[in-house]
């Protein structure tokens, strides 16, 4: 997913305002970027993903590089698992 060069760091989650507006600290500087509605739910997605507040981002075009694939919760996919072999064992009968 990432390409390794100097345009690449990784940023730590600052803060959010009410205006939409992510503050991080990329190396010893602090970026501030203005961001949508659909960004917004994006990085709210990424962090749930990474359960850290640790951000890729581009510094030449000041774009975060977010992992927004939905996680699969351990305990739904155990439930799930426990449904399917108890099927199994009723259609033995």
């Amino acid at each position: 997913m990432f390409l390794f060069n100097s345009n690449y760091e990784v940023g730590v989650f600052n803060r959010l305002s009410d205006n939409n507006e992510l503050v991080m600290d990329v190396g010893q500087e602090e970026y501030s970027l203005t961001l949508s509605d659909e960004e917004m739910d994006d990085l709210e997605q990424h962090l749930m993903n990474q359960e850290n507040l640790l951000i890729p981002f581009n510094k030449s075009t000041k774009e975060l590089i977010l992992d927004t694939q939905p996680n699969y919760d351990e305990e739904e996919m155990e439930e799930l698992m426990n449904i399917s072999e108890g099927a199994e064992y009723h259609d033995e009968d």
